[in-house]
C-alpha cells in the first residue's frame, strides 16, 4: 500500500491571527489562569469587580468560588486564600469593598501542588506595583527593539512604565504591524 499524501490549505491570515499564544486560550475556559499571560513573565492590572461565581470543579461538583474582575481582562480570576491575602497586602485592607481601584501585578508560579499535579500557578504580588516614568531615551529604545524584531519583549516591558497616552498607542501600533508580518 503507498503513502497517501492529505493537503493541507495554507493557514488563512484570519487563522493565523487566532492561533497564537498559549495551547489553553485555544478553548473556551471561563476564568483566567497561568495560561492568561501569554508569556509574559508580569502583567499590571486594575481590580474592578469582585464576586461569587457558581464553578464546576473537576468531579462536576458545584461550589461558590471568590472571583476578581480586571480591566485588562474579559474573564475574572477565582481567588484562592494565597492570592485574596496578596490583594489585601497590596490594598492595605482586608475590607474587599477596598479592593476595587487596587492595581495588582499577575505573576505565574511555577510548580506549585494542586489536586494532585505540580502545575503552573496564576498567581498575584504581595507588593505594589511599580513603575518607572518611560523617558524620550527608553521610548527610543523600544522603538528600536521592535524594529529588531524584539516586539514580544517590549510588550511584556510595558506594563512597567508609566506612559503617555501618544506613546502608548506609537509602541502598541508597531507591535501590531510586527505581529501582522
Amino acid at each position: 500500500m503507498g503513502i497517501v499524501k492529505t493537503y493541507h490549505p495554507p493557514l488563512t491570515s484570519k487563522l493565523k491571527q487566532i492561533m497564537k499564544g498559549h495551547w489553553k486560550k485555544q478553548f473556551n475556559y471561563d476564568y483566567l489562569g497561568s495560561y492568561s499571560l501569554d508569556g509574559k513573565k508580569e502583567a499590571i492590572v486594575t481590580i474592578t469587580k469582585l464576586d461569587n461565581d457558581k464553578v464546576t470543579g473537576q468531579q462536576g461538583r458545584k461550589e461558590d468560588c471568590f472571583v476578581v474582575y480586571f480591566k485588562e481582562f474579559d474573564k475574572p480570576m477565582i481567588l484562592n486564600r494565597t492570592n485574596a491575602k496578596a490583594i489585601e497586602k497590596v490594598a492595605g485592607s482586608g475590607l474587599v469593598q477596598d479592593w476595587q481601584g487596587t492595581q495588582v501585578t499577575l505573576y505565574v508560579e511555577k510548580g506549585v501542588k494542586a489536586f494532585g499535579e505540580v502545575v503552573d500557578a496564576l498567581r498575584i504580588r504581595d507588593k505594589k506595583p511599580s513603575k518607572v516614568k518611560m523617558d524620550e531615551e527608553i521610548f527610543k529604545q523600544m522603538e528600536f527593539a521592535i524594529e529588531g524584531g524584539k516586539h514580544v519583549q517590549v510588550e511584556n516591558a510595558m506594563s512597567k512604565y508609566f506612559m503617555t497616552k501618544e506613546q502608548q498607542g506609537s509602541l502598541e501600533g508597531l507591535i501590531f504591524k510586527k505581529k501582522k508580518k
